[in-house]
């Protein structure tokens, strides 16, 4: 029988030749049903380092603040950096030097590949980042014109070259024909309502004498639009009930709310999740010698957490690539693929820092831990008690400062004298 089932089956009974009570196999099946326990999803950093146990002050001192380095990695190049033009370095020339580079690293092999593509658009930093507030132009250009407005693109146009606005306003009207008459032709009868509107306006103000010219407003209503009935300006878009674009707007906002308390939802869950990833991970390696106490190990793992945390918000080429993958979350309703590809990325970033963290934090717990035993030690070390009692030499007189034991007090000489 196997010894692991023994405690849920009772005792024989010596006298009456014993039977198994029905309440301890009801508890086993009951233990049986019950859901196993998961174990808290870790990462795999194989690559973490042991410190080393040294008690040499000065090598501490000398010692390599990995953190900090990361910190330094972090900093963005300089202008002259990136201005510098350096020739790319062949890969078979880079795999001749490090054969298993791109096989230690995958992403150096894919950012190899992806600089190349980008040079060939982008030459320069400068081209790039011309591009990109070009394209920020283009984007609220476009939303600009899509709204119905125009008068942005006119007034640059007119600032930038008055003889540029000048060729604009000439083709407007033409160029308008050319895309779609109905709408040339509805612009043009707007023109000539108002002018229809301004005649009989002013032949109201001249009383007896503006007869004339209401007649010929009349006749060039008549003329133009084949009608004695007078129609005013209209908008050949379509016009919205002011109460039905209340409603339309009050639903835009409810469901750009709604939205937003999606995207908060999914993000507060992945965030928990993966946070506690991290924590399960640096709580399983931040103490594998078990030298530390509860309190100890838990200040050592939030500290490592914490610059763990400060670490990735400060790498901004990865925010941008976290920004990209949550545009493409919400483009797809958050689905498990694209929400999973965030949790993934924010853990394997993660991963590439926790060795330097947890490294950091252990060993800074550990010289806080020998620092409080150096400081809670007395100046003068106790002795055995034995030695205090041992009798003095030449019959228990003490003479001189060597007959005194060690360990004695002053008011034990004293008293012995």
């Amino acid at each position: 029988m196997n010894p692991q089932f023994n405690n849920y089956m009772a005792p024989a009974d010596s006298e009456s030749g014993g039977s198994i009570t029905s309440e301890p196999a009801e508890d086993t099946f009951e233990l049986l049903n019950e859901e196993e326990v998961e174990k808290p999803e870790t990462l795999d950093i194989s690559d973490v380092k042991e410190p080393k146990d040294d008690d040499d002050e000065d090598e501490k001192d000398e010692e390599v603040d990995e953190l900090k380095e990361l910190e330094d990695e972090l900093k963005p190049p300089t202008e002259e950096d990136l201005l510098e033009i350096v020739s790319p370095a062949r890969r078979k020339e880079i795999l001749a030097k490090y054969p298993k580079l791109f096989k230690d690293f995958p992403y150096l092999e894919k950012a190899y590949y992806r600089d190349q593509q980008f040079t060939e658009i982008l030459p320069t930093v400068q081209d790039a980042r011309l591009a990109v507030e070009k394209a920020r132009i283009l984007d609220n250009t476009e939303r600009e014109v899509m709204d119905g407005n125009i008068t942005s693109i006119l007034r640059a146009a007119r600032s930038e070259s008055q003889e540029a606005f000048n060729k604009i306003a000439d083709n407007y009207l033409p160029a308008l024909r050319a895309v779609d008459q109905q709408a040339y032709y509805h612009v043009l009868g707007n023109v000539v309502k108002d002018t229809i509107i301004t005649m009989a306006r002013e032949g109201k103000n001249l009383g007896d004498n503006g007869a004339p010219l209401l007649a010929a407003a009349n006749i060039l209503n008549q003329f133009v639009f084949g009608s004695q009935t007078f129609t005013p300006p209209q908008q050949l878009a379509r016009q919205v009930n002011p109460n039905e674009q209340a409603r339309e707007q009050q639903l835009n906002q409810q469901e750009q709310q709604r939205f937003y308390q999606q995207f908060e939802t999914v993000k507060d869950e992945l965030q928990t999740k993966a946070d506690n990833v991290l924590k399960s991970t640096i709580d399983g390696h931040i103490d594998p010698n078990g030298t530390m106490s509860d309190y100890v190990k838990s200040h050592a793992t939030k500290e490592a957490f914490e610059n763990l945390e400060v670490l990735i918000s400060k790498d901004t080429r990865f925010r941008s690539l976290l920004d990209k993958l949550w545009e493409k979350a919400f483009q797809s309703n958050f689905d498990k693929e694209t929400t999973a590809k965030i949790k993934s990325a924010y853990l394997s970033k993660a991963k590439t820092l926790l060795p330097s963290v947890i490294k950091k934090a252990r060993n800074d717990a550990l010289r806080g831990r020998a620092a409080r035993v150096e400081k809670d030690e007395p100046l003068i070390p106790r002795r055995n008690p034995t030695e205090q009692s041992a009798a003095p030499s030449k019959g228990g007189k003490i003479r001189k400062a060597s007959d005194i034991p060690r360990g004695m007090s002053t008011l034990d000489v004293l008293m012995k004298d």
